[in-house]
């Protein structure tokens, strides 16, 4: 049963967002623009090593309740507080032609296991690369822009994995999403060699990722997945002000022996389209996939899903209606798993509950969320709340309501 205290605290939450109080109101075009340039120390174009520096920071701090049933029909509920995400970083330009960004993810507060989990320090680079910028110094024909790229970067499957986790539209990336992304064994973004190129409407990304797991840099061990991507942005001469096709696909090459990327999944496929105009925009991810090889037997087969996703102005840059429909199924009895936020922490922390571990063959997920944006997305309020069901050869597994809330900030 969805408890009236859960209904209080996304009430409240809508009311922070909404309303105007003092101190929110006093946050004004100066203060944002001193926040959005609060990271840049060092600029000069004209130098022939260093032209750029800049700071980067991402705080967000995070706060859930879920409350439902698990597979046993036992009623449950729990709540949570964590940094989700502390990253500092440094990005920048030299050389005329290349570029470089070293982000490091500083705490790693899964406070919500059982006993004490907040730590603090270098846990693992969210992004360590330089990239060259070949189109600029060879100006090729009928290009745009060239890029060749080395080092820890993000394999982009589904809409939600195109734009950074600052800027992302829900409090969490649905759990099809998150199936999908080419993370490591201790969720990080892997090691890759790219090439990357444009030409007129088109933009093409191709790389290969590594599944060697270092806190560093890594190296080329393991499994290898190969990937490629095309974007088609069509909104010029569109009744759209936003219309933008994407497929991204990758294929696994490593044994199960070896550390792999993205759960050990062999191979994906993913087409997204993003269409807006005005205050409303949806966009729609569509992907299938096979789990590959595995140590149970019951979490390999193919996989696919849907997820769609319309967002609405209900105030110009300062407050967006977000919803989200997913939906995703696999072959065998355990094929899918939910986010580990928040059903199987709770899972984790109360022995007497069964929720299966948060795994499933079938999966349905509704979403709804407000954001309030004080300094565009330097500075927000993230809220939402979901339902989802959950289940295994027909038999339930988890069924109940997510409730959350993140202050976000990031330069």
């Amino acid at each position: 049963m969805f408890r009236p205290n859960i209904h209080t605290l996304f009430l409240f939450t809508i009311g922070v967002c909404t309303f105007n109080s003092p101190t929110l109101s006093q946050i004004n075009d100066e203060f944002c623009k001193n926040l959005q340039n609060f990271g840049e120390f060092y600029q000069n174009p004209d130098s022939s090593s260093l032209q750029k520096a800049e700071l980067f920071l991402s705080y967000q701090h995070q706060v859930g309740h879920i409350d439902g049933t698990d597979q046993a029909g036992q009623g449950f509920d729990d709540s949570f507080e964590e940094f989700r995400r502390f990253w500092m970083g440094l990005t920048g330009k030299f050389g005329n032609y290349w570029k470089f960004k070293f982000v490091s993810q500083l705490s790693n507060d899964r406070n919500a296991y059982p006993g004490e989990y907040r730590q603090w320090g270098h846990e693992t680079f969210r992004a360590a690369n330089i990239t060259f910028d070949a189109g600029r110094l060879w100006q090729p024909k009928g290009l745009d822009d060239l890029q060749f790229g080395y080092g820890r970067r993000t394999g982009r499957m589904a809409d939600e994995w195109q734009r950074s986790s600052t800027v992302i539209n829900c409090l969490e990336r649905s759990s099809f999403a998150n199936k999908l992304w080419l993370y490591d064994k201790e969720k990080g973004n892997p090691l890759a060699a790219w090439v990357k190129w444009t030409a007129g409407r088109h933009t093409f990304d191709t790389a290969v990722f590594s599944g060697t797991y270092d806190d560093y840099l890594g190296g080329w061990e393991d499994s290898k997945i190969y990937y490629g991507s095309w974007l088609g942005d069509f909104s010029e001469g569109s009744s759209y002000e936003l219309l933008e096709y994407w497929i991204s696909y990758y294929k696994q090459d490593g044994s199960i022996v070896e550390d792999r990327l993205a759960g050990g999944n062999d191979w994906a496929l993913s087409l997204v389209n993003r269409i807006g105009t005005g205050s409303w925009a949806l966009h729609s991810t569509l992907a299938f996939g096979d789990n590959g090889d595995q140590t149970n037997p019951n979490r390999e087969g193919g996989f696919g899903g849907i997820v769609l996703m319309p967002m609405y102005w209900l105030k110009e840059e300062k407050l967006k209606l977000v919803g989200r429909y997913l939906y995703q199924k696999a072959d065998q009895a355990e094929g899918l798993k939910l986010n580990s936020r928040y059903a199987p922490l709770a899972d984790r922390r109360d022995s007497s509950i069964d929720l299966n571990s948060g795994r499933g063959d079938e999966h349905q997920a509704v979403y709804l969320g407000l954001n309030y944006y004080l300094c565009g997305e330097n500075l927000k309020v993230v809220s939402g709340i979901q339902h989802d069901e959950l289940q295994s050869m027909g038999s339930t597994q988890f069924r109940g309501w997510t409730i959350g809330s993140s202050i976000r900030l990031w330069f």
